[in-house]
């Protein structure tokens, strides 16, 4: 079983597009699970809603500010998939996702991805429509050349691809390792999941990829299909990241583990 977990905050909309992406996969052997940061009512009944179309748990954690690494450990918690993926619910997945990222589920690598990024008209259009994009080919997209960015996440030209030797691994633009990850639970599991003191913005991604590098395993990029389709809205960087300091702190170790993890979130049920 592969599991799908769609950390969520506060847009319904953008969730219903990633759902409605999920349910129209060719691959239908996985499961869904949102995990949500302490949205309000309109997520919980949205969530409960598509249960009805797919294999779908829906957990929540208070509203205490951005927690995205202890929701996702708690999403993990409540998987049942051997291997576990991990998608922000502003990023819509293509219809062959599932697919890509069960062939890429190489024994001694996890996966990390691309985006493309459209603009904010087309993201209107999409939400407000409903409209499948997931489904666009490569031509489609062409199309619409002058609202996405950058047309090369569709193409299979990177040959970075889990168990291929003899190559660099891949490294995500910008150490982008937050809005696609795939990883075998057993390796999840090892280095004690999302390390939970990284609260409010930015880090925890890299740092998972830090310690999972240390654990021995490389990086691949599951290919052009699991690209996955960024959904525009604003973004405001805080200009104080204490988070920067617990990195340097994980960069500076030869920890594997996370400090406050998935271990611990089982001991304070």
């Amino acid at each position: 079983m592969l599991s799908v977990v769609v950390d969520t905050y506060e847009w319904p909309e953008a969730l219903h597009a990633v759902l409605l992406a999920l349910a129209d996969q060719s691959d239908p052997e996985f499961e869904v699970v949102v995990a949500d940061d302490g949205s309000g009512p309109d997520t919980a009944a949205l969530a409960e809603a598509w249960r009805a179309h797919l294999r779908l748990t829906h957990v929540r954690q208070d509203d205490e500010g951005y927690r995205l690494a202890r929701v996702r450990n708690l999403g993990a918690r409540e998987a049942r998939g051997d291997y576990l993926v991990f998608v922000n619910a502003d990023t819509v997945p293509r219809t062959n996702f599932v697919r890509a990222m069960r062939q890429a589920a190489v024994a001694g690598w996890f996966v990390a991805g691309k985006r493309l990024f459209l603009d904010r008209e087309l993201t209107g259009r999409v939400l407000a429509d409903k409209v499948p994009i997931q489904r666009w080919s490569f031509p489609h997209w062409a199309l619409h050349y002058e609202d996405v960015r950058p047309l090369a996440a569709l193409t299979a030209r990177d040959r970075r691809r889990p168990g291929r030797e003899g190559l660099p691994e891949f490294v995500p633009h910008a150490d982008g390792y937050g809005f696609l990850l795939g990883v075998s639970r057993a390796d999840f599991e090892r280095v004690n999941g999302y390390d939970v003191r990284f609260a409010g913005w930015g880090g925890e991604d890299v740092d998972m990829a830090v310690r999972l590098h240390r654990a021995g395993l490389r990086c691949g990029w599951p290919g052009p299909q699991a690209t996955l389709l960024h959904l525009w809205h604003e973004t405001r960087k805080p200009s104080v990241r204490p988070n920067d300091a617990l990195l340097a702190e994980t960069r500076d170790s030869d920890r594997v583990e996370a400090v406050a993890g998935l271990h611990e979130l089982e001991s304070a049920r």
